[in-house]
């Protein structure tokens, strides 16, 4: 069963825009005055028809309320494009971090909308390390994690990212709005023989990440063949640990992604 929540399209963007997104792990530490981040705000500025979801990741979760002064220049920044999103990092080490820590991190990030100074809220959560085993106590633990989150984050969609990195079973698509079923290098991806290995039926729930691009890929097929296949979003990456955001890399996908 998906989840019958309005499209995010429909609510925060009044551009026409193109239904397959970028899905940003931004695990990178802003920089002074977020300069670091300046490489994927400039991309978001300069390509207003495409849909952005950023991950923002300040200390392995959310951290201490409030953020430092170079996190809420962020936030703030990121907030201000109507074609951008943010999403809050939160690790659940394959259903072993207890529930309770879950929603104390939730809680934080649902915080971060009432600084009053800028706007830092968070659109939604992206719950990482993802248990994609079939069992019942899986999908009770991660149920539960969804439906705290889709409560407390004061959105008017608050989209739920679910990642293990891997072909997911059916049960876990009912408890998100996307489930990364792919994250791993250009080198191990096969266009449609890697597509074909994902749960069948899913692929509308579904982002593919993808680190350690060359500079010499051709961004625009394999995003093609994703398009044609109705993934839902998609990441290029330089680096496996997502602290590099190269401006070339960003604007080729937010080029192909327009191109679909």
């Amino acid at each position: 069963m998906h989840l019958s929540y309005l499209p995010i399209t429909s609510l925060f963007f009044s551009l026409p825009v193109h239904s397959l997104f970028v899905l940003v792990p931004l695990y990178l530490y802003p920089g002074t005055s977020a300069s670091a981040w300046s490489n994927v705000t400039a991309a978001i500025a300069a390509n207003p028809r495409v849909q952005w979801q950023v991950i923002v990741n300040p200390n392995s979760g959310p951290g201490t309320y409030p953020p430092d002064a170079n996190y809420i220049a962020g936030l703030s920044k990121i907030n201000s494009y109507p074609n951008a999103i943010t999403l809050g990092y939160v690790a659940t080490n394959y259903g072993q971090i207890p529930y309770s820590s879950l929603t104390s991190q939730i809680d934080i990030y649902a915080q971060w909308a009432t600084y009053a100074q800028a706007n830092i809220s968070v659109g939604g959560i992206f719950f990482d390390e993802v248990n994609n085993t079939a069992a019942s106590a899986v999908y009770t633990y991660y149920q539960r994690a969804s439906a705290y989150a889709y409560a407390k984050v004061p959105s008017a969609v608050t989209p739920v990212v679910f990642n293990p990195g891997a072909p997911a079973p059916a049960k876990l698509f009912d408890y998100c709005d996307t489930m990364v079923q792919y994250e791993n290098s250009l080198q191990l991806y096969n266009d449609l023989t890697t597509i074909k290995t994902f749960q069948p039926g899913f692929n509308d729930q579904t982002a593919i990440i993808i680190y350690n691009t060359p500079s010499t890929t051709d961004v625009k097929s394999r995003v093609h063949t994703m398009a044609q296949q109705g993934i839902q979003a998609v990441y290029f990456g330089v680096d496996c640990c997502y602290h590099v955001f190269s401006g070339q890399l960003l604007a080729s996908v937010a080029s192909a992604v327009l191109a679909g």
